[in-house]
């Protein structure tokens, strides 16, 4: 198998922790993100993870991929249901996230953008989905105020939640990585010793050493 991804985004994150689980080893190959053909090629259309399956076929999303390699073996990870609490969660920090690490994303030398051509294509395309990334950048710390509620919900759910793996993680995980670039924000110790000790079982790397 392989696994076609972009280092920082979140869905791609998903795909990997679940290998990082399973201790299942597969080639994870880079695109560059002005590569439009390859993934046009092999599902339709410009969206990553794609997951190269050991038959040639092409298995695209995130979470398809997760429960796909989820079920190749024992011990299950993906299991149980969204709670309602992380799924409002997710829903709530999903703009200011993007606000925040955006910018961020392209000032750090990713393997996907670490072209010219690359850099400009992922700086044209976030800028029209999300806005004017220079201003984002100047508004960090009203974005930080406006996310430290749902940090602290996170916290709270997080303490009561206990030490099981399941589905929620795909959804806190991701994100939490995506906001370790930010070099203004403060984790509590119990958000941070989480990212830790999932960045350790899933073996996808927090970003603090790129932070900005």
């Amino acid at each position: 198998m392989k696994l076609y991804i972009y280092d920082h985004c979140p869905f791609c994150v998903r795909a990997r922790m679940i290998l990082g689980l399973k201790n299942i080893a597969v080639e994870q190959i880079v695109l560059l993100d002005n590569d439009h053909e390859t993934p046009i090629r092999m599902i339709g259309k410009k969206m990553l993870p794609i997951l190269e399956k050991d038959d040639g076929s092409y298995l695209p999303e995130s979470l398809d991929i997760v429960h796909y390699i989820d079920q190749l073996s024992e011990k299950k990870y993906a299991t149980g249901v969204l709670s309602p609490q992380i799924e409002t969660w997710s829903k709530a920090v999903s703009g200011v996230v993007s606000k925040l690490v955006t910018p961020r994303f392209v000032e750090t030398d990713f393997p996907e953008i670490s072209t010219n051509e690359a850099r400009a294509a992922y700086k044209e395309r976030t800028s029209k989905s999300y806005g004017d990334l220079a201003e984002f950048r100047k508004e960090t710390h009203t974005l930080l105020v406006e996310l430290a509620p749902q940090m602290s919900l996170l916290d709270v759910w997080l303490e009561n939640r206990g030490e099981t793996i399941d589905i929620n993680d795909f959804y806190i995980f991701p994100t939490l990585r995506s906001l370790s670039i930010v070099a203004g924000l403060a984790f509590s110790s119990n958000i941070r010793n989480y990212m830790d000790k999932m960045s350790h079982i899933t073996k996808v790397d927090l970003l603090f050493d790129k932070a900005k």
